[in-house]
Formats: structure tokens, C-alpha cells, sequence
């Protein structure tokens, strides 16, 4: 396991630890590999059997964007059920803790990120066909825009 901060240089990791406030090597909380495990998770949605190739044998649509907002709420939320599963202890010899108002309160950022990444304006449009005659016309259009 292993720790990078590259002060934006290597955005696959430093991105989502900046947004989650994880960036020094000391009591870090993430290992670089369990970011990367979590922009899979997150990159996963968008592989579908559902997706149509084209004329030519590959899918028409780009890469999709790498969501970091979404992977430092993923990230967020499973800090938020560790803090769930040690919300049994509340007290600490004379230390009061409140983890369940911790975990609400990283859940809530974890939904203001995922809120701002809907909202980013990023969208997808997909054509739809009603018989062999627009199949037809869909197709010969693709044809073109992939040959332009």
C-alpha cells in the first residue's frame, strides 16, 4: 500500500484527496490503490452490454469524464460507515464521541458532491429509432459523423 500527494500533478489520486481532505502522509486515511479501487467503482456505471457499435465495428461514444466528485462522495461514504459501525462507543474514558453526528455530517458532503457533479453540466444524448427506415437513416448518419 501506498501514499501520493502530488499537489494536483497526478489527478487520479490527488483530485479526490483533495476534495475529501486526505493530503498528508501522516494518519492518512486512503491508500492510493483504495482511491483507484474507487474510481472503478465509479467509472463501472457507464460499461454496458446496452451500448451499440457502429458501422465500423466500435462504440461511437467518447470516453466518459472521470467523475472526482463522485469518487470523494463514494469516498466519504465509506468513512461514513466506518464512523456508523463505531457509533456503539460513545464514551472514551472521559472523552464524550458523536460518531453518528460525524457520519450524518459526511454523508451530507458526500450528497453536496454528487449534487454538484449532477449539476455540472455534462450529458449525454442518445437517438432513438421507431422502424427500419429511420434505423436505416440513424445508421448512414453515424456512418458520416464517424468518417468526418
Amino acid at each position: 500500500m501506498s501514499f501520493s500527494y502530488l499537489y494536483g500533478q497526478n489527478p487520479p489520486i490527488d483530485y479526490p484527496r483533495l476534495l475529501i481532505s486526505d493530503t498528508q502522509d501522516e494518519n492518512h486515511v486512503f491508500e492510493d490503490q483504495e482511491i483507484l479501487a474507487a474510481t472503478a467503482i465509479e467509472l463501472g456505471v457507464w460499461q454496458s452490454g446496452m451500448f451499440w457499435s457502429g458501422a465500423q465495428g466500435v462504440t461511437p461514444l467518447p470516453t466518459p469524464p472521470v467523475p472526482y466528485r463522485r469518487i470523494a462522495a463514494t469516498l466519504l461514504d465509506a468513512i461514513a460507515s466506518n464512523k456508523s459501525r463505531l457509533s456503539s462507543v460513545t464514551q472514551l474514558l472521559d472523552v464524550h464521541l458523536s460518531p453518528e453526528v460525524a457520519a450524518k455530517a459526511l454523508r451530507d458532503q458526500a450528497a453536496a458532491y454528487r449534487e454538484t457533479d449532477d449539476n455540472s453540466g455534462a450529458f449525454v444524448i442518445i437517438e432513438q429509432v421507431q422502424g427500419p427506415s429511420s434505423f436505416r437513416d440513424r445508421w448512414w448518419k453515424t456512418l458520416q459523423r464517424m468518417s468526418a
